[in-house]
């Protein structure tokens, strides 16, 4: 029988080939495997740290416009509910306004949010952000004084199945009590934008008159994403003092000592003839145009 061909395992052997390698290979060879160990690391760290994190303002900022945007939702869907099933009276003349009101409010933090997701640059400034806030507030300041002073609210709620019908009948789901508790909820959010609103509203206005007085005037014309409303910025810091007075590099010589060119001679060049006291005497040329002839001959 053939002998079985022995696996290999020989660990004297593969020592030596390991010995006989140079290392520079070896050195190649793990730092070739140390690189394939990092790449999924990095690849996952630039997907995480590919955009910056938000600041702790922005965040805020974005909770707080969620927060409106889902009472906002809730406060529309009960004056849908309200449009489809009363008539319209003198005491459901609060319904088509809510559902107005609720409209606009959705359309202006649905842009107030979308353009703070742009990467290039947010084109809404802190002064049109500041007017999107006060008409958002001014909307619902309306809606809850109108809701609050509002006959509606007590109203009791008959269903007939006609016009021409005088008997009240009863409709599944909804009746008095319903209506008044689905109305008292609309009031109460209503109220809760309004305070979240106006209280946002006034806090970005005092954070922007602070940093107009004592850091930057341009704080206006500044998206508010963008702007560091609580890091360090460079124009707050002033120039540092001067300490001493800044030399120059040139040769200096003293004043009271003689001219620094005093003791250099260049006797031996021709360019630089030497420097007498002697006056030349004065030439004297014949004047060919007669300059200064008389006029008079």
């Amino acid at each position: 029988m053939r002998p079985a061909r022995p696996l290999p395992l020989n660990c004297q052997h593969q020592s030596t080939r390991q010995h006989n390698q140079p290392p520079q290979h070896h050195y190649t060879r793990e730092r070739q495997t140390s690189r394939r160990k990092r790449l999924p690391t990095l690849s996952i760290s630039r997907i995480f740290t590919g955009k910056a994190m938000p600041s702790k303002f922005n965040i805020f900022r974005t909770c707080i416009y969620g927060v409106v945007f889902i009472w906002t939702v809730i406060c529309l869907a009960i004056a849908a509910h309200f449009q489809s099933l009363l008539v319209i009276t003198d005491l459901t003349r609060f319904v088509p306004f809510t559902i107005f009101v609720c409209s606009a409010s959705m359309l202006i933090l649905i842009i107030l949010l979308g353009c703070s997701m742009v990467r290039t640059s947010n084109p809404i400034s802190t002064r049109i952000e500041l007017g999107c806030l006060g008409l958002l507030g001014t909307f619902w300041l309306a809606l809850g004084a109108f809701l609050a002073s509002s006959d509606s609210e007590n109203a009791n709620v008959e269903c007939y199945s006609s016009d021409a019908e005088t008997s009240p009948i009863d409709v599944p789901g909804f009746s008095t009590e319903t209506y008044q508790a689905q109305y008292r909820v609309l009031e109460a959010f209503s109220l809760f934008n309004l305070i979240l609103i106006l209280a946002f509203l006034l806090f970005l206005l005092a954070l922007a008159v602070k940093h107009h007085f004592r850091v930057n005037r341009n704080v206006w014309y500044i998206a508010v994403t963008e702007y560091p409303w609580f890091g360090k910025t460079s124009m707050s810091k002033l120039p540092a003092p001067v300490s001493s007075r800044s030399r120059s590099r040139g040769k200096t010589y003293d004043e009271k000592a003689s001219a620094p060119w005093e003791n250099e001679t260049r006797r031996g060049d021709s360019r630089y003839p030497g420097w007498s006291a002697q006056v030349p005497a004065p030439t004297r040329t014949s004047d060919k145009y007669k300059r200064n002839a008389s006029p008079r001959r």
